[in-house]
């Protein structure tokens, strides 16, 4: 008899463990919202990769297999990160480059 309950007690510890998995190092809706930040405020298209990745992210998450749900949100970062940089560099470049032209056209008049 003790036997038995030994191996419910094994079986219900292991079936809790599997279903809170171990949290994933940035937290699940905050990628979720730098992505859907990153669409708007970044370079679109990187944006909604990241959107993709991070939605991946979490259905590995509630599906508790947390090393794939890690993965896919470091994948959601870099692109987050990536479109952000892509945004920002545009917007200094832009008006730098359009200055470069004005002075190269006023040196050759």
């Amino acid at each position: 008899m003790e036997d038995k309950e030994k191996a419910v007690e094994i079986l219900v510890s292991n079936t809790e463990a599997a279903r809170s998995p171990s949290p994933i190092r940035c937290c699940r809706l905050r990628l979720r919202y730098l992505a859907a930040t990153s669409i708007i405020c970044g370079c679109s298209c990187l944006g909604v990769m990241a959107l993709v990745f991070a939605i991946k992210a979490e259905e590995r998450h509630k599906a508790g297999r947390s090393e794939e749900a890690v993965h896919w949100g470091a994948r959601a970062q870099r692109f987050i990160l990536a479109s952000f940089a892509v945004w920002f560099a545009v917007l200094i470049l832009g008006p730098l480059l359009l200055w470069l032209l004005s002075y190269a056209i006023a040196q050759a008049e």
